[in-house]
């Protein structure tokens, strides 16, 4: 944690952070250190990033036991959170973009990686025309959902296999753009790329649409216009 905090550092940027299941104490299962180095939403924070867009940051984690629940659970509190801010963001022409660690759409039926109530979380995010996109990671798998007329955009994970970040536009028209960009550590990707087999190096990676696209985002467009 520390020396990824010492990184982050000195990128001179605008950092948001959300906690997941890897970034507590792997004995007491506590985030206290990692609260040490970076905020942690109690529950949702919201940040007003430029004047049209705010993020919701939802920790899933809080006051959750990790052991018992490492996919965490979207709460009644946080769920209350969430519409509250949604429905100022709507009031005052702000689409939102929730970020929280684990998946909140299965993948083929599998409920692997789904944070607990997920239902809920989907339910209220279809009645929020604020709420336009959904980050997530957790699966280590970059795929891109449209669902009616939001997306959900699930990340794989920076150190392993594709070993990359998204860069991400979204333009006044609704437009969302993506592109993944692969860290140049040529032998560090092969080593990682030789721990898995060709076919889940392949669902890591995601198709290209899900690694580099433009998706048009209805609400994006409706909230702004």
């Amino acid at each position: 944690i520390k020396e990824a905090a010492d990184t982050f550092d000195q990128i001179r940027v605008p950092f948001y952070s959300v906690p997941g299941n890897h970034d507590c104490d792997a004995q007491t299962w506590s985030y206290d250190y990692f609260a040490g180095r970076f905020a942690v939403p109690s529950p949702l924070n919201i940040v007003q990033v430029t004047p049209q867009i705010r993020l919701a940051l939802a920790n899933v984690f809080h006051q959750v036991d990790v052991k018992k629940h490492g996919s965490g659970i979207w709460t009644q509190v946080l769920d209350h959170a969430l519409r509250e801010a949604a429905d100022d963001a709507f009031a005052n022409g702000c689409g939102i973009i929730l970020v929280l660690h684990t998946w909140m759409l299965s993948a083929n039926e599998d409920a692997q990686g789904l944070v607990e109530n997920s239902h809920i979380l989907r339910q209220t995010i279809a009645e929020c025309p604020s709420i336009a996109i959904v980050f997530t990671g957790h699966r280590h798998i970059n795929r891109i959902t449209c669902c009616s007329d939001y997306i959900v955009v699930d990340t794989a994970c920076l150190i392993g296999y594709p070993l990359g970040f998204r860069e991400v536009i979204l333009s006044e028209d609704g437009y969302f753009t993506t592109h993944f960009h692969t860290l140049d550590l040529p032998d560090l990707l092969q080593n990682s790329k030789e721990r898995s087999t060709p076919e889940q190096n392949s669902i890591w990676a995601g198709s290209r649409r899900d690694r580099d696209t433009k998706i048009y985002v209805p609400r994006l467009e409706r909230i702004w216009s």
